[in-house]
């Protein structure tokens, strides 16, 4: 992979090369930039920098534009920085109630009393499961419920 890599940036370089060479005549060539700045035929700056050879404004073009990448670039490393840090110390505290859920779990678990209300609450809540989804079982559980009031009401 290494090799590819080198004769690819050998290839872009010749290439550049090239150009640059068969081009001579404009890359050395002096210009000076001319900035008029006109709104509704009224002039606002009028600026002329001095004359420098196309290559150095090649040159100035492409610095600029690998700092404003590397800056972007840096602005996005920071925030994806913070937001990794957010996520890490989520995921600690998500571990840590983890483990606290797990001791506790570990403790109901062996207790032989605490198992048979935990039977029974997982009982409770299969069968109110079934009466949310048979409307009948929910008739039949208020007239079991009626009906042990009714008898409380007599004691």
């Amino acid at each position: 992979m290494k090799i590819i890599k080198v004769l690819f940036f050998l290839i872009i370089l010749g290439t550049l090369g090239t150009i640059g060479y068969q081009n001579q005549e404009y890359f050395l060539t002096n210009m000076g930039l001319h900035i008029d700045i006109t709104i509704f035929k009224k002039t606002f700056l009028q600026y002329t920098a001095r004359e420098l050879p196309n290559w150095a404004y090649w040159g100035i073009c492409f610095v600029l534009g690998l700092l404003i990448a590397s800056i972007r670039g840096m602005v996005k490393a920071f925030r994806l920085g913070r937001e990794i840090k957010a996520k890490n110390l989520r995921i600690d505290k998500l571990k840590g109630e983890i483990n606290t859920l797990k001791t506790e779990l570990d403790v109901y678990i062996h207790d032989p009393y605490i198992k048979k209300h935990l039977a029974n609450k997982a009982a409770e809540a299969e069968a109110a499961k079934e009466a949310a989804n048979n409307p009948v079982a929910e008739k039949i559980e208020e007239t079991k419920e009626e009906e042990k009031e009714a008898e409380e009401a007599k004691a």
